[in-house]
């Protein structure tokens, strides 16, 4: 495997590490019933969600841009929390069209068909997670919209119910084409095997 294939394939991984963290994160996954106590889980999430939200928060003109959105916002809450939301809810964004773009190139010397198919795949698998994290540990918010940005640009209507049906839709799809492409492949090579070429009479 090539250099940069490998830093293409520790990209990929990251970017899907990161984005299921925030997605555990928003989901309140690790939130203990007893809320006089903390777990682990959710001790580390916490931590890891606002030592990197606040670091990349701290370049110039970021914080900015972002207090500026929560202008005439209404919010529960800090104004701080509000911004690290939206500022989370566009890295989530960037980061879903990243997987995306990252996993075409991977896969790209597949043929153009295939490496889409393998990329929706990726994404929409990695996407999932949310939608059955935030049924089983925040079912409150699980029929309103998935992500705070979204009010901003009139998409409020897609809820996190819509996410976890979307990407299990693609996901099932995509599985299922991905495993007719493999099908014919092997018929391909089959049909095109040394072997089928020799006739009785050459044997013979």
């Amino acid at each position: 495997m090539s250099i940069r294939k490998l830093i293409l394939w520790a990209g990929l991984l990251f970017l899907i590490a990161q984005l299921n963290i925030y997605f555990a994160w928003t989901s309140r996954v690790g939130m203990p019933r007893d809320f006089h106590r903390v777990s682990a889980l959710r001790t580390f999430l916490i931590s890891e969600v606002n030592s990197i939200t606040k670091l990349q928060l701290s370049i110039p003109g970021v914080a900015k841009y972002f207090e500026t959105l929560t202008f005439n916002t209404r919010a529960l809450g800090p104004r701080y929390m509000l911004e690290m939301k939206l500022f989370i809810d566009c890295e989530v964004i960037a980061f879903t069209l990243a997987i995306f773009v990252i996993s075409l190139l991977l896969f790209r010397s597949r043929g153009l068909r295939l490496s889409i198919v393998r990329a929706m795949e990726i994404t929409s698998a990695t996407i999932l997670p949310l939608g059955i994290e935030i049924y089983l540990f925040d079912r409150g918010q699980f029929n309103i919209h998935a992500s705070d940005i979204q009010t901003k640009v009139g998409l409020a209507w897609f809820t996190n119910a819509d996410v976890l049906y979307v990407s299990t839709i693609v996901l099932v799809s995509t599985i299922l084409i991905d495993a007719m492409f493999r099908s014919k492949g092997r018929k391909v090579r089959n049909t095109s095997s040394p072997l089928t070429e020799i006739s009785p009479s050459s044997v013979a």
